[in-house]
């Protein structure tokens, strides 16, 4: 996984699987008989959504993106022909062999995201999480997943290219070149905030060197104490500032994953599957066409029982929001909501940061088994 940058490597190689009419029909058809039993998206399993003559394939792409490059993209689908929940069915059905377990992406139990702008939305940009703006996301990790997949619906007019860096090029040239940005990125002092109100975080190291990988967990956003719960906790806005050297560290790191980026050459349709545990990405800013939907990704979080890499106990808190406690996901009794379609009335969030990855709450509970700090 210590790739840099290459202008060559494209559309072609192991990373990439390409769906031809047979794969596609294959898919259309076990996609009438799972609707045939009236099942619910939750019930999109291996089981009642088997793809037999796709699965060595696809399982090779999760190793992929477990043990070689990090990423996998899977292309040959055309969202036009489908609805909008069977293009949903088909995305999950083809993770399933990526990822089996899917991950809470808030407390409200949504298990996808839709990363958009939508054109009705009335709520200001500014007002809004990153992901449903045009504006660029920086260089950050979803925090709390493993398995970062992205279902390409629709493009934009211009721009909002998505870009990976990898962590493992990082941390050796860090290592050869600068050692005092490596060891201020592998201190344990960067304040995570995980909770608003009560104000609460977690302190962790941003990069982390577990049995023989480099793992990486930031998102800008989320270092530090938010605005909005500054006069929730205004003792703690000084307390929770970074210091000279993690934003130095913080600058480092960003021209360092430009330097080694690659840019995805996503198409309409393909599926994207990026191991967010060692991988960087990044969104450019975006123009949509005058009418229609415009950029739209659909978003899931995924975790391999069989292929997962240790957490490191200091990122526990958002990976347990996700996942559950040890990874073992909810009570069945937990709702899972899977929304087809963005929501017409954007609600306006109270806090946001970053990229919205993993979303800034309030409540004790906020991070499902309870928060385990570094």
């Amino acid at each position: 996984m210590a790739w840099t940058a290459d202008p060559k490597d494209k559309a072609e190689g192991s990373h990439v699987v390409h769906l031809d009419l047979d794969d596609v029909t294959a898919v259309k058809e076990a996609l009438d008989k799972f609707n045939a039993r009236e099942l619910d998206l939750d019930d999109v399993t291996r089981e009642n959504f088997p793809l037999p003559t796709l699965q060595t394939r696809l399982e090779a792409a999760a190793r992929e993106v477990h043990n070689r490059r990090g990423y996998s993209i899977v292309k040959g689908f055309d969202p036009s022909k489908y609805t909008d929940e069977e293009n949903v069915a088909i995305f999950l059905a083809i993770s399933n062999y990526i990822g089996e377990q899917r991950g809470f992406q808030d407390k409200k139990g949504s298990m996808l995201t839709h990363v958009t702008s939508a054109k009705v939305w009335t709520v200001p940009p500014k007002k809004r999480h990153g992901i449903h703006t045009t504006t660029g996301l920086p260089w950050h990790c979803d925090l709390g997943t493993e398995v970062l997949a992205l279902h390409v619906r629709g493009l934009p007019k211009s721009g909002g290219d998505t870009f990976i860096s990898s962590s493992w090029a990082i941390y050796e040239e860090l290592k050869a070149s600068n050692p005092e940005t490596l060891k201020a990125l592998q201190a344990r002092d960067w304040p995570i905030q995980v909770s608003g109100d009560p104000v609460d975080y977690i302190s962790s190291p941003l990069l982390h060197v577990l049995d023989d990988k480099v793992l990486i967990s930031v998102d800008p956003g989320r270092l530090g104490l938010h605005p909005a719960t500054a006069k929730t906790d205004p003792d703690s806005s000084t307390a929770h500032e970074l210091n000279s050297a993690q934003q130095e560290a913080l600058k480092v790191l960003s021209t360092l994953a430009t330097k080694h980026r690659r840019r995805l050459d996503l198409e309409k349709g393909d599926m994207v599957f990026i191991n967010n545990l060692s991988l960087l990405h990044a969104r450019e800013s975006y123009k949509d066409h005058e009418t229609g939907p415009g950029r739209h990704l659909v978003r899931l979080w995924l975790r391999n029982k069989e292929l997962a890499w240790e957490v490191p106990k200091e990122i526990w808190a958002p990976w347990e929001a996700a996942f559950g406690p040890d990874g073992e996901g909810f009570s069945e009794s937990r709702e899972r909501l899977y929304p087809v379609t963005p929501p017409m009335e954007y609600e306006e969030p109270k806090y946001t940061a970053g990229s919205a990855a993993f979303m800034l709450e309030d409540g004790k509970d906020v991070n499902g088994g309870g928060n385990k700090k570094g």
